[in-house]
């Protein structure tokens, strides 16, 4: 009997839509029946039984150390997602090793270690455009933390894959072949630029049966793809739970099975 390939993707590291993104539950359970409710409704959307996403905090150096442990203890390969930039509340960006010193260097520490596969997680994750990232008073704002939406100019896409790819090599000494879009929202041109920028397999739900790409897609079978919010917020047991109910399996980074897809192709 063969074994499994799977990847664990962890997605959203370095990503201030952590902090950024906010909205809640527009409807609740009432027995049989799930009717509207105002969950985003000012200061709604942050309490605990009706918030969706946002805030927690980045990973810590200590969360970091834990799970660079595991993944030696039980030899899994981590394909970690890291958004190159954190968006300011202001609009600025910071560049994740210099926002996240000591997170960035044991990331880099895995790295070398061999558990660790660094991942395009894009730029910024949000939109820039006129702060419209940041929290709203009535209404949610998960719409503007996906960075690819077609509407984007196809020149700020271009930019974003470009300075993610500069950020993520010159720190990490290493090659970036991983493209995970933020939110699974993207279009051709944007697979495209990603090619042109060294990026060669991409990982996502939903890709479309029209999607035009020299990119090879990594099937979802072979993908447990996940948030560091559930690290975050359900320890590092949780992700250890999930490795054993996948069990046999062989763990592996996603560029090994995009690497497996490309010489299955050519042979």
């Amino acid at each position: 009997m063969s074994v499994k390939q799977i990847a664990f993707r962890m997605d959203d590291v370095g990503a201030a839509s952590k902090q950024h993104e906010v909205y809640g539950k527009t409807r609740v359970q009432l027995g049989n029946w799930r009717i509207p409710f105002p969950g985003n409704f000012l200061w709604v959307k942050y309490l605990k039984p009706f918030r969706q996403w946002g805030p927690y905090a980045e990973l810590s150096v200590d969360q970091w150390g834990k799970l660079l442990a595991l993944c030696e203890r039980i030899q899994l390969k981590l394909t970690i997602g890291i958004t190159a930039g954190w968006v300011e509340k202001n609009g600025s960006v910071t560049a994740f090793p210099t926002r996240y010193p000591e997170q960035a260097k044991m990331i880099k520490t895995g790295l070398k270690m061999g558990c660790f596969e660094v991942a395009n997680h894009g730029y910024t994750h949000c939109v820039l455009n006129n702060c419209d990232f940041r929290p709203k008073y009535f209404s949610s704002n998960r719409q503007w933390h996906r960075e690819f939406w077609e509407w984007v100019p196809l020149e700020v896409q271009r930019s974003h894959i470009e300075m993610a790819q500069t950020i993520l090599q010159d720190y990490f000494e290493d090659e970036v072949v991983t493209f995970i879009p933020p939110g699974n929202v993207f279009t051709n041109e944007t697979l495209k630029a990603a090619s042109e920028y060294g990026l060669k397999y991409v990982s996502c739900q939903r890709l479309k049966s029209d999607t035009d790409t020299t990119l090879i897609p990594i099937p979802d079978q072979n993908v447990f793809a996940f948030h560091d919010k559930e690290v975050q917020e359900l320890g590092i047991q949780w992700l250890e739970d999930q490795c054993q109910q996948r069990q046999p399996c062989e763990f592996v980074f996603i560029k090994q099975i995009g690497k497996d897809i490309s010489s299955t192709a050519l042979s």
